[in-house]
């Protein structure tokens, strides 16, 4: 969960935030189908869609009370504009970056966003123009506004210019660099993916309560987030308060987050916790029992909720950012709720082959997604130990341990004093 060092409280998205997000998603999924748009154009839709959303229900909002609240300066309009030169050097540098990461690694350069993304860029010539423009009209207003102008992206220029710079602002600059270019490549990539799955197999075409139609469910679910994680690394917009306020610095915490995604997680988990090479969960539970309905109830059921967590951030989802304490949706009522219920999902489906398979490989597989679990719980360690330098984290943190539902469920099981 990301949050600020300026102890800005995140309410999370409010009930009326969350519907706009989650309606503003299924929209653009369901534009997309209907145009019968190709993955690329169709994921593009569906994140512009999420975008504007968030615009109007909580981006415009901010931005007019930020500009209603600007301190004015009193500098020459010589310094401001030299300024704004510097931020857009810096911010070409670092485009430039990308450009270049995206051209020679393989993971970029296989990867269905970044190639859709040159296909596309031959036909969108005027776009791009004035998306330029647009971006230098953002970041002058965005420094009018700003009650410090001289930020990572002007280090990054000045560093660039090689003029005198803050060391940890550029070092800052490239962590976000680096997080924002990973996921956001990873995230399109995968929703691109979901998308031709979903248009090929529709879950509600699928027949009710089958192990396909609770696939297709699940693969929906899992469409949603992606999405509105695609939207979140893009909308990182300092005009609306989305901005990365910091970044985590450990090797711990990018190493036990990175280690979930993928190309890392497929290697290791072929190499050392292959805990799902085994017989299928039908040979436990027959398809079409009621048994069978209800356990793939439950994990649809956290399914849901994982995604829940995911719309509850609204614009400021990202991995290993601080971007406002989130205290809504199911964060209400417990730290890591997307962790939780992923894992229990897992482990939800992945039981009744651990049965099938005979105790010495049943015990030697469960242990196998135990390892996995490890890591999540290690990852949600790290992200607290980054979080808990913000005394506002700690203050959520104790509401959490005080009124959240494990006190809850242990205030109706402890056992009440007799009466005399």
């Amino acid at each position: 969960m990301p949050m600020s060092q300026d102890r800005d409280i995140v309410a999370g998205s409010p009930l009326v935030s969350q519907a706009a997000t989650l309606a503003a998603v299924l929209v653009g999924i369901a534009l997309s189908d209907y145009l019968q748009l190709e993955p690329g154009m169709a994921m593009a839709l569906a994140v512009i869609c999420l975008l504007l959303a968030w615009m109007l229900v909580e981006g415009i909002p901010a931005a007019r009370q930020a500009w209603a609240s600007r301190e004015r300066r009193n500098e020459a309009p010589s310094i401001f504009w030299r300024r704004i030169g510097t931020k857009l050097v810096g911010l070409a540098a670092l485009l430039g970056a990308v450009v270049i990461a995206c051209s020679v690694f393989p993971f970029f350069t296989q990867s269905s966003a970044v190639q859709w993304v040159v296909e596309a860029s031959h036909t969108t010539i005027p776009l791009s123009i004035m998306l330029a423009i647009a971006t230098i009209l953002y970041v002058a207003v965005t420094d009018l506004i700003a009650k410090q102008p001289d930020d990572y992206l002007h280090q990054a220029g000045r560093a660039v210019l090689m003029q005198d710079f803050r060391e940890e602002d550029v070092l800052f600059a490239l962590r976000l660099l680096a997080i924002k270019c990973f996921f956001l490549v990873l995230m399109f990539s995968s929703g691109m993916t979901a998308l031709s799955e979903l248009a090929d197999k529709p879950a509600w075409a699928l027949p009710p309560l089958s192990a396909a139609w609770f696939e297709g469910w699940t693969r929906l679910v899992f469409l949603l987030d992606v999405i509105l994680a695609a939207g979140g690394y893009i909308a990182t917009f300092k005009l609306f308060g989305w901005h990365v306020r910091a970044t985590e610095t450990t090797a711990l915490g990018w190493l036990v987050c990175l280690i979930c995604y993928e190309p890392f997680f497929p290697a290791i988990s072929h190499a050392f916790v292959p805990y799902g090479d085994g017989p299928g969960w039908e040979s436990v539970i027959r398809e079409g029992s009621a048994v069978f309905i209800l356990w793939s109830a439950a994990m649809l059921f956290c399914a849901l909720i994982y995604v829940w967590a995911t719309i509850a951030f609204g614009p400021r989802f990202s991995n290993l950012t601080h971007r406002g304490i989130i205290t809504s949706g199911p964060y209400r009522f417990i730290k890591h709720p997307a962790y939780i219920s992923k894992n229990i999902a897992w482990w939800l489906f992945a039981a009744p082959s651990f049965i099938a398979s005979g105790f010495a490989e049943g015990l030697a597989r469960a242990g196998m997604l135990a390892i996995v679990t490890l890591i999540y719980i290690m990852r949600a360690r790290a992200e607290e130990r980054m979080l808990s330098r913000d005394p506002a984290y700690r203050d959520y943190a104790e509401r959490v341990a005080a009124h959240g539902l494990l006190a809850m469920a242990k205030r109706r099981l402890a056992p009440t004093a007799p009466r005399v």
